[in-house]
């Protein structure tokens, strides 16, 4: 009876162990995948702006874009802020060729990005 008791309460502690160490790992997040929208965004960003054309010019600094996309995929600046007036207006200017494709269900969420234009450390 003695040996059926410390079996059983040998199970329960397994069991209570196993719980407890499933219930503090950490908790799985699913990935959450880029919109067509948001791939496009990224792929255009990445052709028009480019740091090394500005590290001839020596200019350096970080521009903050709150902007939206309107029906015809283009950008529409709603407030643009850093320190470096050229370097923001080269950042405006770029911005002006992106083209992300027709956007049929009007203005999309506003975004913010902020850009930072600065050499890489050797």
């Amino acid at each position: 009876m003695t040996t059926l008791i410390a079996r059983t309460a040998l199970l329960f502690a397994t069991v209570l162990t196993l719980g407890a160490a499933q219930a503090a790992e950490p908790l799985k997040m699913k990935a959450r995948t880029k919109t067509t929208m948001e791939r496009a965004l990224d792929r255009q960003l990445n052709k028009h702006l480019a740091y090394p054309v500005l590290a001839k010019e020596g200019m350096t600094g970080e521009v903050t874009v709150s902007f939206v996309v309107n029906a015809e995929g283009r950008i529409e600046v709603l407030e643009a802020t850093g320190t470096n007036a050229a370097l923001r207006d080269y950042v405006l200017r770029k911005l002006t060729k992106v083209d992300i494709g027709s956007n049929p269900e009007g203005l999309w969420k506003t975004s913010h990005i902020r850009f930072v234009f600065r050499p890489e450390e050797a």
